[in-house]
């Protein structure tokens, strides 16, 4: 009589059911890791931060940054005085406010531009960058 030996190895199924697993484990940690970057300051990246909350929530927020870098996260229809969120990033040497729209553009508000802001901001980035000085034409050239 012939004895059977047990199968040495893994099946297709057993595989398959572990390189999912793995796939999914790497799906949610890939996120965090990703999101790190060590090049931004802390002010882009709560910038970045509060333009995934303004696209989450679907609605209008303010981000107001004070001179001493004291920082509110405020929805623009809060029914509370209370910020969504708040904190201290490192000094912006201006008081501002951005309005941050659900698709993920940004601008400054009406009294930080009357302020005459020293800041750039590209709206549709939201990166702000210190202002350059724009030259100017001489008056002969086009």
């Amino acid at each position: 009589m012939h004895q059977s030996r047990p199968a040495r190895g893994f099946t297709l199924l057993e595989m398959l059911v572990v390189l999912l697993l793995i796939g999914m484990a790497a799906a949610l940690a890939a996120p965090v890791l990703l999101r790190t970057n060590p090049d931004r300051s802390g002010f882009d990246e709560l910038i970045a931060t509060a333009r995934e909350a303004a696209v989450r929530r679907g609605e209008v927020l303010y981000l107001r940054v004070s001179t001493s870098g004291q920082w509110s996260l405020e929805a623009a229809n809060a029914p509370t005085p209370d910020p969504l969120a708040s904190g201290h990033v490192g000094s912006v040497g201006a008081p501002l406010t951005l309005m941050i729209s659900p698709n993920g553009s940004c601008m400054f508000d009406v009294a930080t531009v009357a302020r005459g802001t020293t800041l750039r901001l590209d709206p549709l980035t939201c990166e702000v960058q210190p202002a350059t000085p724009r030259l100017r034409s001489r008056a002969g050239d086009s």
